[in-house]
């Protein structure tokens, strides 16, 4: 009977860290994707606070600090190493008592958190400058509207109350037309085509820009 129970607390021992290895895994993925990503310095940028920017480092810590913890206890289970299970259980402690630390953290400052970031966002879209430019401020909002299919930081409204507004035109149908948001808001085929140098054209720019369709904006 006791034997019984063991193997069976064994083996759901073994099934949840295989959980928990995979879940370590996925975030150092995550991870690693933003920090090798094309677009990662660029959208990065956008942000200008080095703690966000750092923020990719701590997951991919994060990630690698789980993978390794899922390892142990996985080891642990499967050779029924005593000293590999303690240090396990301990490690595991640690991170439910930070986990709930953490979550207690984010529920009692989310509004702070939320305006900490929405404040860079609308700082950095006052530096934007033109689809064309090549500056960071304006590289990083062209990347951040095409790869999350976005405009602005709460919508195409916010481009109304920055320095841009009503600097930059765009031609449709042979028509100059002054811009209410940059031409990067308008969904495109490949938005990474971004990668090679190549700006990619809005599917419908006159339902976009003009007519300001849900479906191509």
């Amino acid at each position: 009977k006791v034997e019984g129970c063991a193997a069976c607390a064994k083996y759901l021992l073994i099934v949840f860290n295989i959980i928990f290895f995979l879940v370590g895994a996925g975030l150092l993925a995550v991870g690693l994707w933003v920090l090798l990503s094309p677009y990662k310095v660029d959208i990065l940028a956008v942000l200008d606070n080095q703690i966000i920017q750092t923020g990719v480092y701590f997951i991919i810590a994060l990630g690698a600090f789980i993978f390794l913890v899922g390892f142990l206890g996985c080891c642990g289970a499967c050779c029924e190493n005593r000293l590999l299970l303690v240090l396990y259980f301990i490690i595991v402690l640690i991170v439910f008592l930070a986990q709930i630390a953490l979550s207690a953290a984010v529920i009692a400052f989310r509004s702070d958190v939320d305006a900490f970031i929405t404040d860079n966002l609308n700082t950095t879209m006052n530096s934007y400058v033109s689809v064309d430019d090549e500056g960071k401020y304006s590289v990083g909002w062209n990347a951040i509207q095409l790869v999350l299919t976005c405009c602005g930081t709460n919508g195409y409204g916010d481009w109304a109350e920055t320095d841009w507004a009503g600097t930059e035109t765009y031609t449709i149908n042979g028509q100059s037309v002054t811009l209410e948001f940059p031409v990067t808001c308008c969904k495109v085929d490949d938005p990474y085509a971004l990668v090679d140098g190549d700006y990619p054209e809005p599917l419908n720019v006159t339902a976009c820009v003009m007519n300001k369709d849900s479906n191509f904006l």
